[in-house]
């Protein structure tokens, strides 16, 4: 799959304010709330699709189940802070050029994604409901494509992706919902990929995600 257009949405705008915060936290009202760090690992389950087009012309894409698994540091205070994520995810797509055949091509994408995220939360009793967002930034571990032959062909034949078909590094942003009850964590969250994966003019191809985690923290 060939180039892409140049991407218009800079990661640099981005990335500003989640700097700014980083640098104002040390000042943040220590006295009244103590500086927090955390480690934790978390997991969970993705719904993948992308945004697909071919000669400017949209392509009606499925989605693909996959997963995703790894860990993280949050610096800051109980109520607001940087949280930095390392994860192993799996990502693609499935398209059906004609409507009568069904799912008859797959793209799985691997990779590991580092999420910078601004978090805050508001602690109460038992749980703490959080809101997060920020840049991604992810490079490409594994490309594979799977042919199905027809509608009861279960398993396909699955190549590598041709070379140079597919870039491998991909820019996105990522904002989600989620609550802390003590050391766990339950989240949703969706990532738009800023970047055109293809490298070809005439394709357009942009990951998108639907990530549900679960987490463990450890406090300081």
């Amino acid at each position: 799959m060939p180039r892409s257009p140049v991407v218009r949405c800079g990661p640099l705008n981005a990335l500003r304010p989640l700097l700014l915060a980083l640098a104002l936290l040390p000042v943040a009202s220590p006295e009244a709330q103590g500086q927090v760090v955390r480690g934790g690992i978390k997991g969970g389950y993705n719904s993948s699709n992308v945004s697909l087009r071919l000669d400017d012309e949209k392509v009606d894409t499925k989605s693909k189940g996959g997963f995703h698994v790894g860990g993280l540091i949050y610096l800051g205070t109980p109520t607001w802070g940087i949280q930095v994520e390392g994860l192993y995810t799996e990502k693609g797509f499935k398209r059906d050029p004609e409507s009568q055949i069904p799912f008859d091509e797959e793209w799985r994408f691997k990779y590991w994604e580092f999420p910078l995220l601004l978090l805050a939360q508001t602690p109460m009793a038992v749980t703490s409901p959080r809101v997060f967002f920020g840049p991604t930034f992810s490079l490409q571990t594994s490309c594979k494509w799977i042919l199905f032959a027809d509608l009861d062909d279960r398993d396909g034949v699955e190549v590598e992706c041709p070379d140079g078909a597919v870039k491998t590094t991909d820019i996105g942003f990522l904002a989600g919902i989620g609550i802390q009850a003590t050391s766990l964590t339950i989240d949703i969250s969706y990532e738009w990929g800023f970047k055109d994966l293809a490298v070809s003019e005439a394709i357009g191809l942009k990951n998108r995600n639907l990530m549900f985690s679960v987490g463990l923290t450890f406090p300081n």
